[in-house]
């Protein structure tokens, strides 16, 4: 897998046009649910501002935004995503209170200290420097400040891991290659999926770069995996 972020940015440039249908399609509309999840973990106030990294579309930062009228920054590779989430908020009215950003999360262009939360869905998978990626993610918090991770996993419990297994290698590529046109975006989706590291290894990660594990939760059967942690 190829993750340098100019290849990255051109793969989701390529595929936002169907990228909102698609997660709804390959996740059965559990990702939604997922999100709200997250929101929850953080108990947003309307004092915080909000890092999304990886925003994409914008779906996160704007379940935030309906949830509690605070600040939130997005940053993402793609500006073909952003353009999507611009609009969207938009025609939400939440143009005030979200502000995107085509950057790389590995080198954000922000002081120390500067959000209260943070958070990343579905996108870390996709970052050649995890470890990079928390660092920077401590930097920019307040004390105290919290970032929730929520990101796919792979089951570890028989025969669920199966058939998880056989969806993620067969069908999950074919179906998002007939739908985006693109079957080398959904190879390199099952690939990053089936090649992330395990809860504990990336639960180490954060302990080690200062952001000290809160909770941890496997969600439906462990495909997907939510992180809290609190900087240090």
């Amino acid at each position: 897998m190829d993750k340098r972020p100019t290849i990255i940015a051109r793969m989701f440039d390529r595929i936002a046009p169907s990228y909102d249908l698609l997660n709804t399609i390959l996740s059965f509309g559990m990702d939604k649910g997922w999100r709200k999840a997250v929101i929850r973990a953080l108990s947003l106030s309307g004092s915080d501002r909000v890092l999304d990294i990886a925003t994409g579309t914008g779906d996160m930062a704007l379940l935030a935004l309906s949830h509690m009228p605070c600040r939130v920054t997005g940053i993402d590779l793609s500006h073909q995503m952003l353009v999507r989430a611009a609009a969207k908020a938009a025609r939400g009215n939440h143009g005030d209170h979200y502000t995107v950003l085509q950057g790389n999360a590995l080198h954000m262009p922000f002081a120390g200290a500067t959000f209260s939360k943070a958070m990343v869905g579905f996108g870390i998978r996709n970052m050649d420097n995890i470890p990079g990626l928390f660092a920077e993610v401590q930097r920019i918090l307040k004390p105290a400040g919290r970032f929730a991770v929520l990101e796919f996993s792979v089951p570890e419990h028989i025969p669920f891991t199966w058939f998880y297994r056989l969806y993620m290698q067969r069908i999950l590529p074919f179906v998002g290659g007939i739908v985006s046109g693109d079957f080398p975006a959904y190879r390199y989706l099952r690939d990053s999926v089936l090649g992330f590291p395990p809860p504990a290894v990336l639960e180490g990660m954060l302990e080690e770069h200062g952001l000290r594990m809160v909770a941890s939760h496997a969600l439906f059967f462990g495909i997907a995996h939510l992180y809290l942690a609190q900087k240090a």
